[in-house]
């Protein structure tokens, strides 16, 4: 996956709705450096039809897919 992919979250669970089966653009990785020497790995996501892009935790990554568009 690599910034500017169109991609889909898969169904992550019931208290997910604002992410599950959304589409995306992916807008990369988005760590936070803590003042303790802690980086959390995060990545942002720009969920279409959204004001603003989301960040979501490094871990959600395993339900997010590249979507395939159809050529017509």
């Amino acid at each position: 996956m690599k910034v500017g992919d169109l991609v889909k979250f898969d169904y992550v669970n019931g208290h997910t709705r604002s992410i599950n089966n959304k589409l995306a653009l992916y807008l990369g990785d988005k760590p936070i450096y803590r003042e303790d020497g802690v980086v959390v790995n995060n990545f942002e996501v720009w969920i279409i039809g959204e004001d603003c892009p989301t960040i979501c935790d490094g871990s959600m990554k395993r339900w997010l897919r590249v979507h395939e568009v159809e050529s017509r």
